[in-house]
């Protein structure tokens, strides 16, 4: 019960940090210099196919991740079915604390694919190497700034550390359904996979540099680099659906703290989160879509397969 509270309040307390910022912001906006921001905007209308391109790039990663990782439960998902299923999870970004990542597991064991329980188990296993990911690259860049060459070495260490930590865990659950051997968390599977997930965090917030780059300020490449998925993964642990409002917060005071105007910040921060948060959600819808005509379809599933033994963990 009171954990329950707990989540409750910090609910309630980040939609009324939310509903202040949004007041602040909007004031701020509408006293601004509106002249300043549309000239910059008019020179850098090159940012916006830039910023498209590289949160393709983003959910390409995350894609390949999350394939291998069903690959690995010997799950078929690298071909257009998993690709859609995949796809399909962005229609459930605003749904709260992560119930949008059932919609993935659910379109694989509807497209045949898996059994309810494994396809749960593999997305469980997607999210934790996802935590583990943006973990060492925050604790990757916490180090930059003490000694810029310590940087990789405590990044892979906080990953050893984790698998480590992760495969101790799972031998308490020898005897359950959620134990994976350690042939599974000890190989190089894992850690490419972790990678290509850090991959992906990183050109998160690469997407955010080339936004606020050139904005009058003094945000660097580390700034976005740590602010990008870090507010992403702190308004998602708030609960609330998509972090939305959590992270545009962080965001917005992070780069007011780093003196750029409030006019340009939040243009720059709305631009930033349609590319690479709201314009995903109606194309997971259109995957939910395709997989439904898909699934509709008369005649036997093409996709009804399941991979060899010696193709799993």
């Amino acid at each position: 019960m009171t954990k329950t509270r707990i989540v409750a309040y910090s609910r309630l307390a980040s939609f009324f940090i939310l509903v202040a910022v949004t007041i602040f912001g909007i004031y701020r906006f509408a006293t601004g210099d509106w002249t300043s921001v549309t000239a910059y905007w008019k020179d850098h209308l090159g940012i916006i196919p830039l910023l498209l391109g590289i949160s393709v790039i983003d959910v390409m990663l995350e894609a390949i991740a999350w394939m291998w990782v069903y690959h690995r439960f010997r799950i078929r998902a690298f071909d257009r079915g998993g690709s859609c299923a995949f796809l399909a999870g962005r229609a459930g970004l605003l749904l709260p604390a992560q119930l949008g990542r059932l919609i993935r597991p659910d379109a694989m064991v509807k497209l045949d694919r898996a059994r309810v329980a494994d396809a749960l188990k593999a997305e469980g296993v997607v999210f934790v190497l996802d935590g583990i990911s943006v973990v060492a690259l925050l604790a990757g860049l916490l180090a930059y700034r003490t000694h810029p060459g310590a940087a990789p070495v405590v990044a892979i260490a906080m990953v050893v550390a984790m698998v480590f930590l992760g495969n101790t865990i799972s031998r308490f659950m020898a005897n359950t359904y959620l134990h994976l051997p350690s042939t599974f968390w000890w190989a190089w599977p894992t850690m490419f996979i972790t990678l290509i997930n850090m991959g992906g965090w990183v050109a998160n917030g690469i997407a955010l540099h080339v936004v606020v780059a050139d904005l009058p300020g003094n945000m660097t490449l580390w700034d976005s680099l740590f602010l990008g998925p870090g507010s992403a993964v702190l308004g998602v642990a708030t609960g609330l659906p998509g972090g939305i409002g959590v992270t545009e917060g962080i965001l917005g005071a992070s780069l007011r703290i780093r003196s750029v105007p409030v006019e340009h910040l939040a243009v720059a921060v709305a631009a930033f989160r349609l590319i690479t948060f709201w314009i995903w959600i109606p194309i997971g819808w259109l995957a939910i879509a395709i997989l439904r005509r898909r699934l509709s379809a008369p005649g036997p599933s093409p996709t009804a397969t399941v991979l060899p033994k010696g193709e799993g963990v």
